[in-house]
């Protein structure tokens, strides 16, 4: 290999451990955004998306699974920052899907609100509320609302009012609940959260690393071509 090749060959290796380096420098700057995952079944539906054996596009009948993911900015800034039992946070969520048998809605960033609610002897509130979902129609209505809520009667899940950075366990609650709520009035179908749990940081970073590395990898190979 001429001298030419390997000095194009060890600037790309170079390049590839250097993107990977700053990859690895700047994750911090990202750990704002923390992912979670969740899953269910449903347990209720209401109003005019009830559909007898329904399967979900074609409305809902009891018992279908749902899963979902959202991602949420940790560091987004409490409403009421005077207030050490009540955590509001105004438009934190960043993205969420859910998918309820073969239906699935979706939100981009917009209005939603997360409370972490810390009350000792009274009770401890995880809650997140999205507007502004899309989908297809169900019967005719469409998406609207997302809603997740856990609760603690005991007020001795959190230690404070911030927003969590990995779930809560949802063991430590009493009750659980998610709905999904359709235009009009009393459309919606709801049930209960069986997982909630966060996707791992190390997997954002394997698959950052993947692409600079294929990225980079696809530049070098075009480089040695052209020689």
């Amino acid at each position: 290999m001429s001298n030419f090749k390997q000095s194009i060959c060890l600037r790309s290796v170079s390049l590839t451990v250097g993107a990977l380096g700053f990859l690895c420098m700047a994750m911090p700057a990202q750990a704002a955004n923390v992912p979670f995952n969740f899953s269910g079944s449903v347990a209720e539906v209401h109003g005019g998306v009830f559909t007898s054996g329904g399967s979900g596009v074609n409305g809902f009948g009891s018992a279908l699974p749902v899963t979902g993911s959202f991602t949420f900015n940790s560091g987004t800034a409490d409403v009421l920052p005077g207030d050490p039992m009540w955590g509001l946070y105004a438009n934190p969520i960043q993205n969420m899907t859910v998918q309820v048998g073969n239906y699935t809605a979706s939100f981009s960033p917009g209005s939603s609100v997360m409370q972490v609610i810390k009350n000792p002897g009274l009770g401890d509130t995880f809650k997140v509320t999205l507007n502004g979902f899309s989908g297809s129609t169900v019967n005719g209505l469409t998406p609207t609302t997302f809603e997740m809520e856990l609760v603690n009667p005991n007020g001795n899940v959190f230690t404070n009012d911030h927003l969590p950075t990995t779930p809560p366990s949802l063991s430590s609650f009493a009750s659980n609940q998610w709905r999904l709520v359709f235009s009009g009035v009393g459309n919606r179908v709801q049930g209960a959260l069986t997982s909630l749990v966060p996707l791992p940081a190390a997997v954002w970073l394997f698959g950052a690393g993947l692409i600079a590395l294929v990225g980079l990898g696809s530049r070098g190979l075009a480089s040695r071509k052209d020689s």
